[in-house]
């Protein structure tokens, strides 16, 4: 058959396929390949038809020989990936659109395909810049920018989610979705005033959402406006946003010493998707207060900061089983051990224990039967932990200088999501490190080389680093340090658990809005979990420089003479 009757033969069977006469248009595709099997554009049609008819596994395999026969034509992979990612082969799809994108960098439509690939797979940090390829090259759509918006949002890249969402909004000015995920990101980049005004715009708009709400409740917390933000709480749950808008509602009570009433509310945190996988689900039944006749299994949950704060409780379950057994992350055995004689401390690994109990509670279970109030905290006013007096007394006379007294020293939190609201820079220190009376000591988990060298460099001051000790794994070493110290300085973070637990004098620098935590209490210098923390918060815009000059280096410098030589 000569070229030209083969071409003819083609159109035919494209005409059929533009008519919508696809499985006509298979059948004259496939006759096209028998007089001439190489013919790529009968292959490529071919996988297309297939595909509009379901026939997944036909298309796939026409598209895979057409893509061997040609590796040019960036229509075919791009093709092929749409076919494999209705077949849920999402690796081959990302391949077959790279290629694709590869071929041809300004088709846009394969870096949308390839982008929702990505996010499909959780892969958000690669889909980013993939969709903002396709933001600068496709038609403005506002399921694009949604679907960057959402991206970012879910990496806690706020800021820019806020940009993407208003982009969205742009376009179509009153989807409810956009609207409210813009809520979500303004109360997350402590705006809550502008949080608070479109929520009362959704609430006007659909005032039986839940949802909405739950937006304009947290606004309201975030403003300090408590009673209407538990006002708000409830309609959410009455509504039908249960979960969080509970959960949210006990953190607020509690926050506000209403503990009684926030401690029930505590308990919906294992209904919440990011906490129900950490649930420790032995067989045994859940204590709730009553007497336990054999061992009482206590088990940590969240990160080392929360099992540190709920652990004080510890000495006063004791009276309610005939032992107990405290299992916690493996780095605090140690301290726990020496600092709770008659529990047994076990760490906890991925299997469950096999120590014989009798009941089992998580440690934020506890303080519904034992915290409900204020005076109920006064039992653990000392610091209940206890650290090695040997390696104490080892690092005190290692670090004592005379006439200095002797500050740890921890400045950032490792928390992924309120980390950099929670965090200061060491040179926003500045006015507390110029304290001519002091030696300072490094407490900060991670690698803090280059922001010491830098301090040093730019103000010629050292912070005094001690490479023997691992601060973030022997935390039993670290507790004899802190022990050593006459204060510790510390944002929030475990450092300022440890520090306060252990009874050191510990100044904790608070930031507002999203980073201040619900044990840090909404109002006050004083936090009832801790008798020796002293809180310095840091007010809308005032900066963490300008919180230590001006708060806590008096405080300070008022203290530290009082300590006996």
């Amino acid at each position: 058959m000569t070229s030209a009757a083969l071409g003819q033969m083609l159109q035919q069977a494209v005409g059929l396929h533009r008519s919508g006469r696809v499985d006509e248009a298979v059948r004259g595709y496939k006759k096209v390949l028998r007089k001439d099997a190489r013919a790529v554009g009968a292959l490529n049609l071919l996988g297309l038809a297939e595909f509009q008819l379901g026939h997944l596994q036909e298309a796939a395999d026409a598209l895979s020989r057409a893509a061997r026969l040609n590796p040019d034509l960036p229509d075919i992979d791009y093709n092929l990936g749409r076919v494999l990612q209705a077949q849920g082969r999402l690796e081959e799809a990302i391949a077959a659109y790279q290629k694709a994108v590869a071929k041809a960098p300004r088709d846009a439509g394969a870096l949308i395909n390839l982008a929702t690939v990505l996010t499909e797979l959780k892969r958000f940090e690669v889909a980013v810049p993939v969709y903002r390829r396709a933001v600068a090259l496709a038609p403005p759509s506002a399921d694009l920018w949604h679907n960057l918006a959402n991206a970012l949002k879910v990496l806690d890249r706020y800021d820019e989610a806020l940009v993407a969402y208003q982009q969205e909004l742009a376009l179509r000015p009153d989807n409810i979705e956009a609207l409210s995920s813009l809520i979500y990101v303004l109360n997350k980049l402590d705006r809550p005033e502008e949080a608070l005004s479109y929520s009362r715009k959704l609430v006007a708009a659909e005032p039986n959402v839940s949802d909405h709400h739950l937006n304009l409740a947290n606004a309201l917390a975030a403003l300090g406006r408590d009673d209407e933000a538990i006002a708000a709480y409830d309609r959410a749950i009455a509504l039908g946003t249960l979960d969080v808008a509970s959960w949210n509602k006990g953190l607020l009570l509690l926050s506000c010493g209403r503990f009684a009433e926030g401690w029930p509310l505590f308990q919906s945190r294992w209904k919440l998707p990011e906490n129900a996988a950490r649930s420790r689900n032995y067989p045994q039944p859940h204590w709730s207060g009553e007497r336990v006749n054999g061992p009482l299994m206590i088990w940590g949950e969240q990160g080392l900061g929360d099992q540190i704060l709920m652990a004080s409780i510890v000495p006063d379950v004791a009276a309610y089983a005939d032992g107990i057994v405290l299992e916690v992350d493996h780095r605090l055995v140690p301290v726990f051990q020496r600092s709770f004689p008659h529990a047994t401390v076990v760490p906890q690994l991925v299997e469950l224990s096999q120590v014989p109990i009798a009941a089992h509670a998580a440690l934020g279970d506890l303080p519904s039967v034992l915290r409900n109030d204020v005076a109920s905290f006064e039992r653990s006013a000392a610091g209940y932990l206890k650290a090695d007096q040997d390696r104490t007394a080892e690092f005190r006379e290692r670090l004592a200088e005379p006439g200095k007294r002797i500050v740890g020293l921890s400045w950032a939190s490792a928390n992924r999501k309120l980390r950099q609201v929670k965090s200061a820079g060491l040179a926003e220190l500045l006015p507390l490190l110029r304290l001519p009376n002091c030696r300072f000591i490094d407490l900060q988990y991670g690698d803090t080389q280059l922001e010491r060298e830098s301090l040093a460099k730019d103000s010629r001051i050292s912070i005094e680093h001690l490479p023997d000790l691992d601060l973030t794994n022997d935390l039993d070493g670290l507790a004899a340090l802190m022990s050593a110290c006459d204060a510790v300085v510390t944002v929030s973070n475990t450092t300022a658990h440890f520090a306060a637990a252990l009874g050191r004098p510990t100044y904790v620098l608070l930031s507002d809005g999203s980073g201040l935590i619900w044990y840090w209490m909404k109002r006050g210098d004083t936090t009832p979990f801790y008798a020796h923390a002293r809180l310095f918060r840091k007010q809308d815009t005032q900066s963490w420089l300008d919180l230590v000059a001006n708060d806590v280096v008096p405080r300070l410098s008022e203290y530290l003479p009082t300590i006996p030589e």
